[in-house]
């Protein structure tokens, strides 16, 4: 009996502990909890919005409008008439901008006898609008939900002008004058052989 009773009591001893250790880990635990604090978490980066005030002044030689000449081997298939005075849709990213002026408008097709090149062509187009002093505002695919943001009636006029827009991609150009600006907008159609061209002179 005595050795019975010597053992419930070691046993209430250990269970004792075993508890009072429990209750110290989860003292612990719940004062490094309180105590550690999570890192803030960090400022999402503001977007950066287009500034036409950023854009240098050139002074650059033009010559007529539209000003740019195309590559050897290619031409302007419809011979679009210029249009005196409207509205185009120019994007820069984020939004589209809405200048208003005298617009050119076509899509660039190879010569007979020719092959046609997606890279031969825009890179030559872009050597001659940057070398009149123009800045590549952006080179991207349009968001289709942006793109819904030009009117039907706009983008059914100047077809061959914004091309396959939100599908393939668009690079948009400004050349900013003292007295005006001058945007250009590149993107290729949807037969695989033509980029559709626009350039807009402000009035």
């Amino acid at each position: 009996m005595h050795l019975r009773i010597l053992t419930i009591a070691a046993s209430a001893t250990i269970l004792l502990a075993c508890n009072s250790g429990k209750k110290g880990n989860t003292a612990d635990s719940t004062s490094q909890d309180t105590t550690t604090a999570p890192a803030p978490a960090a400022a999402a980066p503001v977007a950066k919005t287009f500034d036409l005030n950023a854009i240098p002044v050139s002074d650059k030689p033009l010559g007529a409008f539209p000003y740019f000449e195309l590559p050897e081997g290619y031409y302007n298939y419809n011979k679009n008439k210029v249009v005196d005075f409207d509205v185009a849709y120019f994007w820069v990213g984020d939004h589209f901008e809405k200048p208003e002026g005298k617009i050119f408008y076509d899509y660039i097709r190879a010569k007979e006898g020719k092959s046609y090149s997606d890279l031969e062509l825009t890179k030559n187009l872009d050597a001659a609008i940057t070398g009149a002093g123009g800045v590549k505002l952006t080179e991207m695919k349009v968001p289709q939900d942006s793109a819904t943001a030009i009117p039907e009636n706009n983008k059914l006029k100047y077809l061959t002008g914004y091309g396959f827009i939100s599908h393939a991609v668009t690079t948009t150009y400004l050349i900013r004058r003292a007295d005006k600006n001058i945007w250009a907008q590149l993107t290729p159609s949807d037969d695989g052989a033509s980029i559709c061209w626009m350039i807009l002179e402000t009035k």
